[in-house]
């Protein structure tokens, strides 16, 4: 066996063990299985990543993937009783990926995918443009309060209920494909507002 042939056959264990799969006999792992760990599953990925770009490319540099999530990382997502903000459910999943790996799912492409979605709206304040909750994302459990700020400023607050939270996972994928398709246009040199 050659050098390659070896690193990828360890990348090829590495990544089974990484998705939860024992390589020798190819079934899922128990569920307490350090292997599951969070932290250990992101470090085989990384390593698999590393050994990946080896055995193609004979060399190695840091170049990280697209923003994925599989649906053993969306089931660990933390849902909330309390009404969560956009930015809170952003960090949330970009918690579920590794940081080593993939670069990260955008502040705002969320609130971008609910708007084309109709489930916010833009409007224009004093020249300002606002979102602002439809019907629809009320229906979804979309919340919209006044609160004042520490200047005493009203503004408007939109925030998630459980409802909410399930309906942006569960359509997840399509925000994903939103952000990939801003990373590919800001990668061509074109001009992206998040």
């Amino acid at each position: 066996m050659t050098d390659i042939e070896i690193i990828a056959r360890a990348q090829m264990y590495l990544e089974k063990l990484a998705n939860g799969i024992d390589p020798l006999t190819n079934k899922e792992v128990a569920e307490n299985d350090v292997v599951n760990n969070v932290r250990i599953s992101r470090c085989l990925h990384y390593v698999t990543g590393i050994l990946k770009q080896i055995t193609t490319t004979g060399s190695f540099e840091i170049q990280k993937s697209e923003f994925t999530l599989s649906a053993r990382q969306l089931e660990r997502f933390a849902y909330s009783q309390t009404p969560l903000t956009v930015s809170e459910i952003t960090k949330r999943l970009n918690e579920l990926a590794d940081p080593l790996q993939y670069n990260t799912l955008k502040n705002g492409v969320i609130t971008e995918w609910l708007t084309e979605s109709g489930m916010l709206t833009n409007v224009v304040i004093n020249n300002k443009s606002k979102k602002r909750v439809t019907n629809n994302g009320r229906n979804i459990g979309i919340i919209s309060e006044q609160r004042v700020n520490q200047q005493g400023s009203t503004y408007e607050a939109i925030s998630y209920n459980l409802n909410a939270q399930h309906f942006i996972i569960d359509n997840i994928h399509a925000v994903i494909e939103l952000n990939r398709q801003k990373a590919n246009k800001k990668n061509d040199g074109s001009i992206i507002n998040y």
